[in-house]
């Protein structure tokens, strides 16, 4: 294993706190009853491509490993979420662009961890099996549209904060290997 530099901690701790932020923010949006708008759902799916993004720099920087599906996955994030945020919709027309967009976003999770799954096998299963669990949530979303848009948003909180807490192990882990 190669000696990991300032910057790749640096990006590592960037994803973990984005992912933590971002479903901590969730829960605290759930649990003080704020109605899910299209602002939320806008900054929701515009942060999950940021994060995507630093992620595959992270991923790109340190194993030289380019997955371009995780690239095009956080620009049609960052692009959607901006279009999701400016762009006046029906809250049914929105649900659909979200189940949509989230089923699509999983299936290049998981194409994307499993290439990845020799290289950190705890997360990229991890996110394999919460990337499945979120497009069953999707489905529920695109069948039940309105009422169902709360415990896909409450799922998204709690996928992204085990997702935090496991990439932290795994940095503690690479953190203090030694070859």
């Amino acid at each position: 294993m190669r000696r990991r530099s300032i910057l790749h901690y640096l990006l590592e701790i960037i994803v973990i706190l984005g992912y933590l932020v971002l479903g901590m923010t969730i829960f605290t949006f759930i649990f003080q009853k704020i109605p899910v708008d299209k602002i939320f759902i806008g900054s929701l799916v515009l942060a999950m491509g940021v994060l995507e993004f630093v992620d595959f720099v992270t991923w790109k920087y340190a194993t030289k490993i380019r997955s371009m599906q995780s690239f095009v996955s956080a620009v049609v994030a960052i692009a959607l979420g901006f279009v999701l945020m400016f762009v006046k919709m029906e809250p049914k027309t929105l649900c659909y662009f979200l189940g949509w967009f989230s089923i699509g976003f999983s299936v290049v999770r998981i194409s994307t961890a499993s290439i990845n799954l020799a290289f950190q096998p705890l997360i990229n299963s991890v996110r394999i099996v919460l990337s499945i669990t979120r497009i069953v949530f999707s489905i529920l979303l695109l069948a039940r549209n309105i009422n169902a848009i709360n415990s896909f948003i409450l799922f998204l909180g709690i996928a992204f904060v085990m997702e935090a807490v496991i990439l932290f192990v795994e940095f503690m882990i690479h953190r203090y290997q030694r070859i």
